[in-house]
């Protein structure tokens, strides 16, 4: 028994299995998707303390508290209890006592007598001048996830174009993710189907003649 000559055609143009992913592809593919798995895990966990715990998030923006802290990392602080005065040595977020409009990052270098508290980053050679009121007080740092707010960092510091080419490389980052690790073949599908057109050609042709 033999099949019709576009039957046979059509058989031999089906592929019996798909082809194996190209080891570029899939060395990329597990790079781009590692590293957006790990962004979006320190990010659900800066964001779960502000959302179940009321802790207040903050961005890093100069490195005066290096090593301790670094530029675009971000702090997570606790509410500071009234009836308690943050202990020395511990990183307390306040109001910045010599401008007011802006907050001050830094750790507890000595509590004075009347509750205030005088300040110091870790980089800093000298401790700050004006003593903290704790009326002034924000928070006590509790976690820290490196990193994750560097863009903001940059964007805050009027540095539009490294916080860009970030933003672009995350585009990239989800791009290269989102490829499939197959890649389709339009030359197989196109000649499947002129097959097929053939195929119904040559029926009519016979239907015609008998």
């Amino acid at each position: 028994m033999t099949l019709p000559r576009g039957l046979a055609a059509d058989a031999l143009l089906r592929p019996t299995a798909q082809s194996a992913p190209h080891p570029i592809r899939v060395i990329t593919s597990v790079i781009s998707r590692t590293v957006l798995g790990s962004m979006i895990g320190l990010l659900v966990w800066a964001h779960f303390p502000v959302l179940a715990l009321g802790w207040t998030a903050g961005v890093v923006q100069s490195g005066s508290m290096r090593p301790a802290l670094a530029p675009g990392d971000v702090v997570l602080y606790q509410p500071p209890q009234r009836d308690r005065t943050p202990a020395v040595g511990q990183i307390v977020l306040a109001q910045d006592p010599t401008r007011p409009s802006r907050l001050l990052t830094h750790r507890v270098h000595q509590v004075l007598p009347n509750g205030d508290l005088i300040t110091k980053g870790d980089a800093n050679s000298t401790a700050d001048s004006t003593p903290v009121r704790p009326t002034a007080l924000q928070g006590v740092a509790r976690l820290r996830v490196p990193g994750i707010g560097l863009p903001v960092q940059l964007w805050r510091a009027e540095r539009p174009v490294p916080a860009t080419m970030m933003m672009l490389g995350l585009a990239i980052l989800l791009a290269l993710a989102a490829l499939p690790l197959h890649p389709r073949n339009h030359s197989h599908n196109h000649s499947h189907s002129h097959s097929h057109s053939q195929n119904q050609n040559q029926n009519q042709d016979h239907s015609r003649y008998t």
